[in-house]
């Protein structure tokens, strides 16, 4: 009987090889559409391959075993026929696994848990487009399968025995419980390589076993500082709400002037990286580029989750995620306050506008929770205006449908949210070919080179035009209306798309936030950190103290509100929710921390490896604390006690208070970096701070000048130095690039380590010069 089963479970390892041909073969295809997307095969290549077959030792024991109800078949042929038919649904649902990260820009992993079957149909056909590419990758891959199979039938190249089955399975077996789920070598820079790296079916299986088995669950509370106070641990995030009022002394606001009306523009897929000054892929947002500088303009700014589930609760409620995003609860959404619900209860109107499902991700839920009194989406679309994709209508038809709606509505205090969807994937819209020759315009005038990401990315880039020139037209008509004058525009991005390669990881969360008014004093560029989650507390402490307003005297805001300092620092801890179940993503002061790894967050969301275990220790803390919370919230009917919403006036403090945070390093940086232009020779000024209350470590001012591929043209260092308490000495640079062809080249500046060369603070980063 041994013999026989040892036999049983050998007949799949003789065929094994006709999979590695096939798997092979949706690998290059693999390569060459993420070539397209700026992942450097020549060194990826083979890595990729490696998990793949990393892969197939770890679940060996699962075709092994699988195929042992094929032992009862007593016809060779017709046993290999039947593993043949299981094999071939594998590579498809292989396949599918693919598609499904092209399209989404995300592997397939526990959000199936999290998305009804109906939001993953909708995720995948509103951006489906039958790859060619895919297509014929699968018809070789079945070809090569059934071919390879075919010649084990006839003559096969070795015939395992009872000893080897059994041998095969103990080893897969170790390998699955001791050998990692993949590995990624250190060129491995963007979120883009490291999921090119990823076996997609292999992802898949071990993501959803970990959710089943509740890993990544909520370690032991550990005593760590949050904003959060959690002195109930029935309700861990009510605290005393002391947010200062960071918006008012930027404001012309008139003693006995009605409250304001506030209009939120939130840009579906809107990222820093193509959006703004020093766009790293130059931007392609002119008419918001105009605006916002005009407007109170925050630089690094963060989303508070990497798709649009959260972006309601997390703009409107400064809350916690719960499990799924809490949103996802739908009528078990816990009881809470928000910014609409405040609002409603002082004789605030509130209007929403989408051109889209509105009970996609639970939105229509939860705004009708808050009291929303009009809810405009797909449904009330009519002619003339027709659908532009499977995502509803495009975005300059809601444009005009809410700008028509909004001219007729009564004067009064009033909050008003347009919601835009036309910069996600299949990225159609009426006029498409006119936009897609002013994406060549464009990128002639911003001088950008020719690159796969603007090849491939022409669609994308064109809706990015698109829906940038759709807010011009509604903007120009809010200009007309009587109450112009007495609004303030908030405008942000629900996350960075993901179908462009981002740099890094935290690039998912960067991007824009605009606060235009005309009231506003003066237009104020911030450098400052802050996160969707500061959205709400900053505006509530700004209507109470300037406009009579209530608030509530405790909160479950995750937000202490909007930094509005204009050099650069955080003063905020930010938990980031990447997708509906993958939450390992932390800020705390300018510590990141990223799936376990620690980083140093600079200016422009540049990342540095942080080897300080100090500062790591404290990140894990002060996660694990939020994911205890953030646990008992999602779990919860309440976030606050009965009857603790209670209204009173204005208490916040005169500024930010910041908590104790896990890293710091901004209390050295670089906070002004310029060209000298009256010079024979390339130099550069750079102006160094120590913002802390102790003499700086010695550091090493360094320049760095690379090319446009990060390749080092030079370094130059001045004199190890230290600085006393606020203490600022400026600094010339002189590198020696001579022999440097003319073209654009991006220069760093930053204190380093006098022996490793690792940041000791906070640099300046990438920025362009021409030589």
């Amino acid at each position: 009987m041994f013999e026989r089963l040892g036999r049983a479970l050998a007949f799949p390892l003789a065929a094994m090889p006709a999979l590695v041909a096939a798997w092979f073969c949706l690998r290059i295809a693999e390569a060459v559409h993420a070539s397209g997307a700026g992942v450097a095969q020549s060194s990826l290549f083979g890595a990729g391959l490696g998990n793949d077959l990393l892969s197939l030792g770890r679940f060996a024991f699962v075709f092994l075993v699988g195929a042992l109800p094929l032992a009862f078949i007593p016809s060779h042929r017709w046993r290999t026929a039947a593993l043949g038919l299981l094999w071939s649904v594998l590579l498809l649902a292989h396949a599918a696994l693919l598609q499904y990260h092209w399209v989404s820009g995300v592997p397939l992993g526990a959000d199936l848990f999290a998305y009804s079957a109906s939001e993953v149909g909708a995720t995948v056909a509103g951006g489906w487009t039958l790859s060619p590419m895919l297509g014929v990758a699968v018809m070789a891959a079945l070809a090569s399968l059934w071919a390879l199979l075919s010649m084990s039938v006839r003559d096969w190249w070795f015939r395992p025995g009872a000893r080897a089955g059994y041998a095969a399975l103990a080893v897969s077996l170790c390998a699955f419980a001791l050998l990692p789920q993949r590995f990624a070598p250190a060129v491995a820079r963007t979120d883009a390589d490291v999921d090119y790296l990823l076996n997609k079916t292999a992802f898949f299986v071990d993501s959803n076993l970990a959710h089943l088995h509740g890993a990544g669950a909520a370690a032991p509370r550990t005593e760590a500082q949050t904003p959060w106070s959690g002195q109930d641990p029935r309700y861990p995030f009510v605290h005393v709400d002391r947010t200062p009022d960071t918006l008012g002394p930027l404001m012309n606001t008139r003693p006995g002037a009605p409250p304001p009306k506030l209009v939120f523009i939130i840009v579906e897929g809107l990222g820093r990286s193509f959006s703004g000054p020093n766009a790293r892929l130059g931007s392609f947002t002119p008419f918001l580029d105009e605006l916002a500088g005009r407007s109170l303009y925050f630089e690094n700014f963060l989303a508070g989750q990497g798709r649009t589930f959260g972006v309601l609760t997390t703009v409107f409620g400064s809350l916690p995620f719960g499990e799924n995003g809490l949103a996802a609860l739908g009528d078990k959404l816990p009881r809470h306050a928000s910014l609409l619900s405040i609002l409603k209860s002082q004789d605030y109107r509130l209007r929403f506008y989408s051109g889209s499902n509105l009970e996609f991700d639970n939105e229509g839920i939860f705004l009708r929770r808050q009291g929303v009194d009009s809810l405009v989406s797909e449904k009330d679309f009519g002619p003339p205006y027709g659908r532009s994709n499977d995502w509803g209508y495009a975005d300059r038809d809601l444009m005009e449908v809410a700008s028509e709606r909004e001219a007729r509505v009564p004067a009064g205090p009033a909050v008003t949210i347009v919601q835009t969807t036309s910069m996600h994937s299949p990225f159609t819209f009426p006029g498409k070919e006119a936009w897609l020759r002013r994406v060549d315009e464009r990128m002639a005038g911003l001088k950008l080179p020719d690159s796969p990401v603007y090849r491939n990315g022409r669609d994308i880039f064109a809706s990015i035009l698109y829906t940038d020139d759709a807010l011009r037209l509604f903007f120009e008509r809010a200009a007309k209306l009587p109450d112009y004058g007495n609004t303030i525009f908030i405008v942000t991005g629900d996350h960075r798309l993901p179908e462009l390669p981002m740099d890094t990881r935290i690039e998912r969360y960067h991007v824009p936030l605009i606060v235009y008014s005309p009231m506003l004093k003066a237009p104020l560029s911030v450098k400052a950190i802050s996160s969707q989650f500061d959205i709400a507390p900053s505006l509530l402490a700004y209507l109470a103290n300037n406009h009579g307003l209530k608030t509530p005297k405790e909160v479950t805001w995750i937000g202490t509100g909007l930094d509005t300092e204009p050099s650069f620092r955080n003063l905020h801890v930010i938990p980031l929710k990447q997708t509906k179940t993958e939450m390992s993503d932390f800020v705390s002061g300018t510590a990141y921390l990223a799936q376990g790894r620690l980083y140093t967050v600079g200016d422009g969301m540049q990342l540095d490896p942080n080897t300080d275990a100090g500062a790591l220790a404290r990140a894990q803390a002060q996660f694990r604390d939020f994911l205890e919370a953030n646990g008992t919230a999602g779990r919860s009917t309440a976030l606050l006690p009965q009857g603790d919403a209670r209204l009173a006036g204005y208490g916040g403090e005169r500024t930010l208070r910041g908590t104790a945070l896990a890293a710091n390093a901004g209390d050295l940086g670089v906070g002004k970096l310029r060209r000298i232009a009256d010079t024979k020779e390339v130099a550069f000024e750079a102006t160094f701070t120590n913002h802390g209350v102790d003499t700086s470590p010695a550091f090493v001012p360094l320049l760095v000048v690379a090319n446009e591929h990060g390749l080092e043209l030079n370094e130059t260092a001045a004199p190890v130095r230290t600085l006393a308490p606020g203490e600022t000495v400026t600094i010339v640079l002189r590198p020696d690039v001579r022999k440097a062809a003319p073209g654009s080249y991006f220069v760093s500046v930053l204190p380093s380590h006098p022996d490793t060369g690792r940041p000791l603070g906070v640099g300046q980063y990438h920025v362009e010069t021409r030589l």
